[in-house]
């Protein structure tokens, strides 16, 4: 499925970069789109849509289909305004409209209760609120131009969130992020309506994220991102969700796109299936830059040449009452990084090891839409996923050759079946319910060398086929009552069980939003959360007394949490935005071991590894409460900036009853981030893009020098335990920068990016580990002085 000659992918996209010639005079091209009920999803006939600050004036009318067309668009920034009777209008701003390829929209516009003769209220595209209308706090929709914009993104929407107000990163190699001191273990990942497994290369069993993200923001719409009490159709969560959406290609014409940078060499296409015809396909592949450029002889003097490649498209095929679709996305990757080749640790791997590590995912799904009136539609989903991560680590001693030290191989997949209900009943209620059941299957394997023992000591050995294994179900409903356009609640309830071990949860949240006046909004959310354990805890193994293997984790419970959010909103000035919310959350039963220990889930992707324990049971507990700010202007005028201030405090106990700081409790974020176009011309824009982050430093546990001379276990450094956490690195300071250039021909659009990750070279510790070969303690450090490059044709 993926390609398999890379030196003719090279050539390919290669061939033709310098053969677009850039035509003169006033460049146009065309935005169309479709204006749909926001509940209902129900298109809009006879809605007005007009092209803002047009000369002459251009405007035109949705079709029976909720359709527009606005052709002979000038390239650049242009905003819409849509407008119809009894809903609020729409306001779509500085779209970046270019020559290469057309721009489609998808407008939802929300019913108003209180309906005038006249509408005069002008409704501004908020990116503080979320697309999901039964979101009242703690969410915030983010543009596939957001994810690209911001310096030091790498075009990566999980390090676009890392700017967010209660967003922190886990370190500068991986994508992992921290949402108000959780785990990065708590975040769901869902992908047109399909929860997905971690969406990155090389990725570890129980994570979700990792170095290089397979999500292409190509092939990506405006998508939502929370931080808390969550709706009510989100469940097995309790830190963050990413539902991310997939854009459907251009049912009209072919378009092309060609992009190398850091991120891999990329091929997209999307268009038609059959002229005339409504349905379309999009597809994008990209092939690791550094893989290419090795076989080619060309060195970077890394420790290890990342190898990867990911594929991701989506179909789709308009019906009489609705429209399938079907989309993927897959990807494989391997890297080595083998010490006792280039004798130095690195971010991966400490001294003396020698690291293969890699990973495969697919995840594929039909979704399958009908509108069964103009106030009901229904969703049926069938998916699949699947995800195989691998680890071979050697040790060694200075001057001997490399002995086996551990060896992991865990597969985990799983068929899913979920059916979702809209409906709206009247102007001020509207509902949505629905149920999920999702069938697991799993092969685990790992183990470690026992070298006084000479053999291999087994933490997992565990498979199950996905129609043998258990299954979770989970169903909600969730609705929204509108008492006027100023007062709106949202009750609903989540209910969970897994019949792995009979264990059942039942969720209720609650949210509500007051407009004190037309630009400010006070609001509330309450949330109960649970999630199911990693198949790698349920299934570690332990040895009895009388030497037979026991799961004793097999039956752990859900991790729980109550949330609670206050949040004030304040548009200051059409384009200018401040925002401020408090929060707490307490999480219980969560698993801890059964001798008196420091060991809490609530720190995994603290460190590499496996990270579970056997002999567990759901005795820990966590708090975390804070206040969040910010402080965001919205493009216009040719510039934009966005500052968040996060402050707080994480905790938890494990089963010695200690209060600790967690791994992730840096107590403050600060962001600054801002840019600035200028125009050269009518057809080339010069882009400027800075960033500045502060933060507290990471926690780390001290070493026990002592134990670590003397030990024989596998990563070779041992620590003080009982003063876990209890030591903090000097707070991590990143600036980046990005400059840009846009250019259109008649035919043709690029974009040259160069940006600069850390432009100070400031160190930041990333952690540490002891070296026998040195007698001595060394610090390894993130990312430092760090230049990329990306450049982008549409055609």
């Amino acid at each position: 499925m993926l390609l398999k000659k890379p030196k003719i992918f090279l050539l390919l996209f290669l061939l033709q970069l310098t053969s677009f010639s850039q035509e003169s005079g006033v460049l146009q091209q065309t935005i169309r789109g479709k204006v749909v009920d926001q509940q209902t999803q129900i298109p809009l006939p006879g809605a007005n849509v007009v092209l803002l600050n047009s000369e002459p004036f251009k405007a035109t009318a949705t079709n029976q289909d909720g359709e527009f067309r606005i052709p002979n668009v000038p390239v650049g920034r242009q905003s819409i305004l849509v407008s119809f009777i009894g809903y609020h209008n729409g306001l779509v701003n500085n779209l970046i409209v270019n020559s290469g390829r057309e721009t489609l929209l998808l407008i939802e516009l929300e019913e108003r209760v209180e309906v005038t003769e006249e509408v005069v209220v002008v409704g501004n595209y908020r990116k503080d609120l979320a697309l999901n209308q039964m979101a009242s706090v703690s969410a915030r929709t983010f543009t596939v131009e957001e994810a690209g914009r911001y310096a030091g993104t790498r075009e990566d929407v999980a390090r676009m969130a890392v700017n967010f107000a209660g967003v922190s990163g886990a370190n500068d190699s991986r994508n992992d992020i921290i949402v108000r001191g959780n785990t990065p273990g708590g975040i769901l990942w869902r992908l047109d309506d399909v929860d997905i497994p971690n969406p990155n290369h090389f990725a570890a069993s129980g994570t979700t994220g990792g170095p290089v993200g397979m999500l292409n923001n190509n092939t990506l719409r405006n998508s939502d991102f929370f931080t808390g009490a969550f709706p009510a159709e989100y469940g097995n969560v309790f830190s963050g969700v990413f539902d991310l959406k997939m854009r459907e290609g251009n049912n009209e014409k072919y378009e092309f796109l060609k992009q190398v940078g850091f991120n891999g060499f990329e091929l997209g296409a999307e268009g038609p299936f059959k002229k005339g015809s409504k349905s379309s396909f999009l597809a994008n592949y990209r092939y690791s830059t550094l893989q290419i450029f090795d076989m080619f002889g060309i060195s970077f003097g890394t420790s290890g040449i990342p190898k990867y490649q990911d594929l991701s498209f989506k179909m789709n095929f308009p019906t009489k009452k609705g429209k399938i679709s079907w989309f993927g996305l897959a990807g494989k990757s391997s890297i080595s990084m083998l010490d006792s080749e280039d004798n130095s640790a690195d971010l991966y791997t400490n001294e003396g090891m020698n690291l293969e590590n890699g990973s495969n995912s697919l995840a594929t799904g039909v979704n399958m839409v009908r509108f069964h009136n103009e106030n009901t539609y229904s969703k049926v989903v069938f998916s699949y996923v699947n995800q195989n991560g691998f680890t071979d680590l050697d040790e060694f001693d200075p001057g001997e050759e490399p002995a086996p030290s551990y060896r992991e191989n865990n597969l985990e997949d799983r068929f899913s079946f979920r059916y979702i209900l809209n409906r709206k009943f009247s102007r001020k209620l509207s509902a949505r319910s629905g149920f999920t059941i999702d069938r697991f299957g799993y092969r685990l394997n790992s183990k470690s060398w026992k070298e006084n023992d000479n053999r291999w000591e087994y933490w997992l050995n565990n498979k199950k086929a996905v129609f043998e294994g258990p299954n979770l179900y989970q169903t909600y409903s969730h609705a929204v009552y509108k008492f006027s356009d100023q007062f709106e609640i949202k009750p609903g309830i989540h209910l969970m069980y897994f019949g792995l071990n009979d264990r059942f949860s039942v969720e209720p949240r609650f949210g509500a939003s007051w407009k004190t006046s037309p630009g400010t909004s006070l609001n509330f959310g309450y949330g109960k959360h649970s999630k199911v354990q990693s198949m790698a805890t349920y299934f570690i193994e332990s040895v009895a007394s009388q030497g037979e293997i026991v799961l004793t984790n097999k039956n752990l419970g859900f991790t729980k949490t109550h949330h609670m959010v206050l949040g004030f909103d304040a548009l200051l000035s059409q384009h200018l935005r401040f925002k401020t919310e408090a929060y707490y959350q307490y999480l219980f039963d969560v698993p801890v071991e059964k001798k008196p220990s420091c060991f809490s889930l609530l720190n995994t992707g603290a460190n590499w590894g496996l990270n579970t324990r056997d002999n567990m049971f759901n005795g820990g507990e966590g708090w975390n409460y804070g206040v969040e700010f910010t402080l965001e202007k919205f493009y216009h005028k040719n510039y934009y900036f966005l500052t968040t201030l996060s402050l707080f405090d994480s905790k938890y106990t494990g089963s010695d009853g200690v209060k600790r700081n967690t791994a992730f409790n840096g107590n403050f974020v600060f962001n600054a981030l801002a840019g600035r176009e200028f125009a050269i011309n009518s057809t080339s824009i010069l882009v400027f893009d800075a960033r500045l982050t502060w933060a507290g430093g990471k926690r780390y546990t001290p070493i026990d020098i002592e134990a670590s001379r003397s030990t024989n276990e596998p990563f070779g450094t041992e620590y003080h335990y009982d003063q876990a956490y209890s030591q903090q690195f000097p707070d991590y300071v990143k600036a980046d920068v990005k400059i840009g250039f846009r250019k259109d021909g008649k035919k043709v659009s690029q974009l040259w990016e160069f940006y600069v990750e850390n432009i100070t070279n400031h160190k930041n510790p990333l952690n540490q580990s002891f070296s026998k070969r040195k007698d001595a303690i060394e610090t390894v450090y993130q990312l430092g002085f760090f230049p990329l490059f990306n450049y982008r044709i549409y055609f």
